[in-house]
């Protein structure tokens, strides 16, 4: 399975912008991908099927198990700056936080 050129893109820039992030890529043979996210102490999801589209969710110790996502995308490329969105809030909370200490 190849990973979509937007995923393999969407890692690089992770790994270039938020080099504290850990992460984790997951494409399966059906097609279907996971990328996990793990940022300052939360962590996030994207969830891309071919046939069905993306969701995008960011999971705590108060979200129910297989629930579904917070948010569907029709097109993985919505998904994607929907993800770097939450990615960049987070980044921005940090930074403001570790000023203010």
């Amino acid at each position: 399975m190849n990973t979509p050129l937007p995923l393999q893109d969407l890692v690089a820039d992770i790994v270039h912008t938020h080099t504290s992030a850990r992460l984790e890529l997951d494409p399966m043979p059906s097609g279907v991908c996971f990328l996990w996210v793990w940022l300052g102490g939360r962590n996030f999801v994207l969830e891309f099927d071919p046939k069905r589209g993306a969701g995008v969710s960011e999971n705590n110790s108060s979200s129910p198990a297989f629930a579904g996502h917070d948010r569907a995308f029709a097109s993985l490329e919505e998904a994607v700056r929907d993800f770097k969105r939450l990615l960049s809030q987070t980044s921005s909370t940090l930074s403001a936080t570790a000023l203010a200490a």
